[in-house]
């Protein structure tokens, strides 16, 4: 078995911490984002990150700073993210391009995922066809949020992007099983769509219309977890995270006359002074004066002083 880790994106909705800087390396805790999907893949024959060329180094550098050594990077043929592929279509490219002849896991590299990796796998091998992890939101409201599956017991009976009346609250998350046998689905699920008035954008970057189209072509089912699931999309997707792995405070910074709150990060070497602090990120090298801080990200090198700071996102050698 291989894994696939999509990681392509540019993460507009995150910039500008994201403009220089792929989303799944953001830190989480103490380790990136896309090593919490890494470290519980290493006992498989290869784990291929699919980038774009902006971020292919940073990547390799990655697996060689964690000593991730069955970790291959192959970069994407786009330049923007106006020409990025899609979802589905780096798939394709990567399937057309690598040849890969293997039973695939497929996951957002933007994900995280508190699930039990070991579970998952059984559960692959036992149904021996393809397999959506979905997480119950448990609420219908928010389900309308969401990509959501319907199901009889295990197997995927009805797919429905976005509905404004969720058959259940099951949504499914970027995280899919492929065995060998069925990667074929995914070009004959390109052809299919040519065929058709569709634009290339929505089939090629909505990965629901593949489960839409797939489970009435082969029996596909849905694996539910438990655990925490974060789509580290927006700002408060990476607080929430933030708050679900980190647990307590983490200040590995210098603070002096401080009212810190709760979820707040300190990265090393910045300091803060006369601050009020809550729900936020402070990136390192920052130095932050008399200021207010709430439901913020502070990118590394930024100097403010006297700011009111409420849902903002700071980039990366900002003076305020």
């Amino acid at each position: 078995m291989k894994a696939v880790v999509l990681a392509g994106g540019h993460a507009t909705r995150l910039w500008p911490i994201t403009k220089n800087r792929a989303k799944p390396l953001l830190p989480l805790g103490e380790q990136p984002i896309i090593d919490y999907i890494v470290e519980h893949l290493d006992d498989l024959d290869e784990i291929i990150i699919s980038t774009n060329e902006k971020f292919a180094e940073d990547f390799e550098d990655y697996a060689e700073e964690f000593d991730r050594d069955n970790v291959n990077v192959v970069v994407e043929s786009q330049g923007s993210e106006e020409e990025k592929p899609g979802t589905i279509g780096a798939i394709i490219n990567l399937l057309d391009d690598e040849e890969l002849e293997d039973d695939l896991l497929i996951v957002g590299g933007d994900n995280y995922f508190g699930l039990d990796f070991s579970k998952l796998l059984d559960f692959c091998e036992e149904k021996d066809g393809p397999v959506n992890v979905v997480y119950d939101v448990k609420d219908f409201d928010m389900a309308s949020s969401f990509g959501i599956v319907d199901t009889e017991g295990d197997e995927i009976t009805d797919f429905k992007e976005k509905p404004e009346e969720p058959p259940s609250t099951l949504a499914s998350t970027a995280f899919y099983f492929f065995p060998e046998d069925q990667i074929s689905l995914f070009n004959e699920y390109e052809k299919h769509f040519k065929q058709t008035d569709v634009p290339a954008e929505k089939y090629l970057d909505e990965p629901g219309r593949l489960i839409e189209w797939a489970h009435e072509k082969t029996d596909m089912y849905a694996y539910s977890f438990d655990g925490d699931w974060f789509d580290i999309g927006t700002r408060k997707g990476y607080l929430d995270a933030t708050k679900a792995v980190v647990g307590e405070n983490k200040i590995s910074g210098d603070t002096k006359n401080c009212d810190i709150g709760e979820n707040v990060v300190v990265m090393e070497g910045s300091e803060l002074e006369n601050v009020n602090i809550e729900n936020s990120i402070i990136f390192s090298h920052v130095e932050l004066k008399d200021s207010e801080v709430r439901n913020s990200l502070v990118d590394e090198n930024s100097d403010i002083e006297g700011a009111d700071l409420n849902g903002a996102i700071i980039g990366e050698h900002t003076t305020l």
